[in-house]
């Protein structure tokens, strides 16, 4: 590795010299007659109809037919309906219009397998199998308006899927590929899905997964009609009456003309957990999440057409699809790739990055983290040539994974694009910049266009404290309704103060114009950047017999960043430790591996409050040692004892794992498949 750079500060990127004037925010700014970038986001939200009319044009964000109103707030905010009058086709603007002209023959999409084979395709190949699969999925019985269900892991027809779906008018509903049936099955009830995509199965650390199964139990469940199967594996797998396979699917001509919808004709359902309740299904359409996204990853992650964009994650998590449409939106490459990107050398992930030049780099911090943790060595070989910037999205990003990211992958040179948004946002709400200085782990403010401030108990909007991130203004990507569900997306959108929407993030707006986001302010969990509700692991927890009350909590986890702790009480007669091996086991075969709890601890009491609800704020402050705050609605006080009596297990078993023999703490390799089973961190 070359040395750093002279302008080289330990908790501060600053912009190398001769780099500002070349990003594409700082031209769109100064075709705006701009200098200030503080100056042009004010203008951004203050005359929205200017930024946006100016922005679409800079982007070549085209629309078959042109909007004529920004939008329409007369059904009430949370109902603002955008860019009113015009119709676009999501798969059109992504992908179609540019196989019709030269650009057609620019790669698209690269995929590669764990096991080395790879996919190239370009846009006018990508189009075409679009046109394939699209004629097939009519053939098969999928209409207009149908929900398709998606269970499928990193594979280039994914991609395809997604977009031959949102081209007929259909829903795509995209499902993590690690759940297990009984959480597969409650998304696809939820969505009343008529149809499922999966594969045969994949490979994940040199040993193949089987999905069919899965599939078929999940299916049978929810009463879907049909699956359409994706081979990976040529394995031999449980067929189920209805089957469609993926060379059936291309027996049927090709799809020749494109429909035209309203902005607000739904493509996307992405499935999101409360703090509480059953999942959410946030709806995406065609003419909002495209267009808006698409000005965030231009002019705050820097994209265009000679990006390559590569973004380890699942179809079921909002960043894959998003990422994949933005990156063909902009006219740019995507890569995808099958397997853990730290298998099964921690060096994989630099390889992909030098083999298939991949200019942004997107990851979670849960992933720094690990990096981080296996050493300077296994990148330090690797120049990165065509690395340009690097984003960080999902969860807090801890000081040290920054600098060490800054340091040894950053170089001085490339951003650590600290982003932050959500499954029911759609865009981003904080983003970093490529043309202002940012402190480590800091955000340079909110997107071109987002209005967002920090309020304090009362709704009152402050600057240098911290309180409550709140979006002060309708934005385009905003979730059109929850799916089926509209009355909770309203009660959401208003049920503290009306005209905010509280994202359940704790802020601070310094006066420099930065923010910092310490964390979550609900009780919803972060298992390495996955968002899951703990009433998923409670409900799964009360349906062991024996088991009385139970709670799920998330605690400070040093590579994680939060680990899932169960609690429970168990009847007078049960044997608690049997108890707790059938809940771990429960909850890892209806949620997955992925999400499997890392304690699960017996307890004499948990804290309730006055209405009988488990008191979860107040298990975590115990639990962690930190302030509990307000307890005057706890109906049990005594119950604090039996909670500390459960850390004090925790941290001795925590000390008894990472040294068993005396030695270092043993880690996984990327979190996502290997929970950790040690407690290694109390909250700050």
């Amino acid at each position: 590795m070359t040395g750093l750079p002279e302008w080289f500060e330990e908790d501060r990127w600053v912009p190398p010299p001769g780099t500002i004037e070349k990003r594409r925010v700082w031209a769109f700014m100064q075709s705006l007659g701009f200098d200030d970038y503080y100056e042009f986001l004010a203008f951004s939200v203050d005359q929205p109809e200017a930024f946006y009319a100016a922005a679409m044009t800079d982007l070549g964000l085209d629309w078959p037919t042109p909007w004529h109103q920004l939008k329409d707030s007369s059904d009430g905010e949370a109902w603002t309906r955008w860019f009113v009058g015009g119709h676009t086709n999501m798969t059109w603007l992504a992908v179609h219009r540019w196989a019709a002209t030269s650009h057609g023959a620019r790669t698209a999409l690269q995929w590669q397998g764990e096991d080395g084979e790879e996919v190239h395709l370009t846009y006018g190949e990508l189009a075409e199998k679009i046109d394939l699969v699209t004629a097939g999925l009519r053939a098969a019985g999928v209409r207009d308006g149908d929900v398709v269900g998606m269970y499928l892991p990193p594979l280039p027809e994914a991609a395809i899927l997604m977009f031959a779906v949102a081209r007929m008018g259909a829903v795509l509903a995209p499902a993590f590929s690690g759940y297990g049936a009984d959480a597969l099955a409650e998304r696809l009830q939820l969505v009343d899905a008529k149809f499922l995509i999966t594969a045969d199965g994949y490979l994940r650390r040199g040993q193949p997964v089987d999905m069919k199964s899965v599939a078929n139990a999940a299916a049978d469940a929810a009463g879907v009609e049909r699956l359409i199967v994706v081979p990976r594996l040529g394995a031999e797998v449980a067929e189920r009456p209805g089957d469609v396979t993926w060379n059936e699917l291309l027996q049927h001509g090709r799809e020749e003309s494109f429909v035209w919808f309203e902005p607000e004709k739904p493509w996307l359902v992405a499935f999101t957990s409360g703090s509480t309740g059953k999942p959410k299904g946030a709806v995406h359409s065609h003419g909002r999440l495209p267009y808006r996204a698409s000005i965030d990853m231009a002019y705050c992650l820097d994209m265009s057409e000679d990006s390559c964009l590569y973004w380890p994650s699942d179809m079921g998590w909002i960043i894959a699809p998003l990422g994949i449409v933005t990156s063909l939106i902009l006219g740019g490459r995507h890569f995808i790739y099958e397997g853990a990107p730290v298998h099964p050398t921690p060096d994989v992930l630099w390889k992909l990055v030098e083999k298939h030049r991949v200019t942004h780099l997107g990851s979670s911090p849960t992933l720094l983290r690990q990096l981080a943790a296996e050493g300077a060595e296994w990148v330090e070989p690797y120049d990165l040539p065509t690395l340009q910037v690097i984003a960080s999205a999902g969860e807090p990003m801890t000081k040290a994974a920054w600098r060490w990211m800054h340091r040894h992958v950053g170089r001085g040179i490339r951003p650590i694009m600290n982003h932050t948004g959500g499954t029911e946002i759609g865009c981003g709400l904080l983003s970093g910049s490529p043309v202002v200085p940012m402190r480590e782990t800091r955000f340079a403010g909110p997107p071109p266009g987002i209005a967002v401030g920090v309020v304090d108990p009362d709704g009152r909007k402050v600057v240098g404290q911290l309180g409550e991130l709140a979006v002060l203004q309708p934005w385009p990507s905003m979730t059109y309704g929850f799916w089926g569900e509209p009355q909770r997306w309203t009660d959401t959108y208003t049920s503290r103060f009306p005209g905010l929407y509280l994202h359940g993030d704790r802020a601070i707006e310094h006066a420099d114009g930065s923010w910092e986001l310490p964390g979550r302010s609900d009780d919803l969990l972060k298992v390495g950047g996955k968002r899951i509700g703990p009433s998923e692991y409670e409900a799964l927890a009360l349906g062991v017999e024996g088991v009385v009350t139970a709670a799920a909590i998330g605690v400070p986890d040093s590579l994680k960043g939060e680990a899932v702790v169960v609690l429970f009480t168990a009847q007078a007669d049960a044997d608690a430790a049997q108890l707790a091996t059938r809940i771990q086991r429960r909850v890892e075969e209806g949620l997955g591996k992925a999400f499997r709890a890392s304690h699960v601890v017996p307890i004499d009491q948990l804290p309730l409050t006055r209405s009988a609800k488990v008191h979860r704020r107040a298990i975590r402050a115990w639990l962690t040692d930190t302030p509990a705050g307000d307890l005057s609605n706890l109906e049990n006080p005594s119950s604090e004892e039996s909670v500390r009596l459960a850390a004090e297990s925790l941290l001795r078993t925590a000390d008894e794992a990472d040294n068993p023999r005396g030695g270092a703490a043993q880690t996984p390799d990327d979190g996502a498949d290997t929970p950790r089973t040690t407690l290694t961190e109390r909250a700050p």
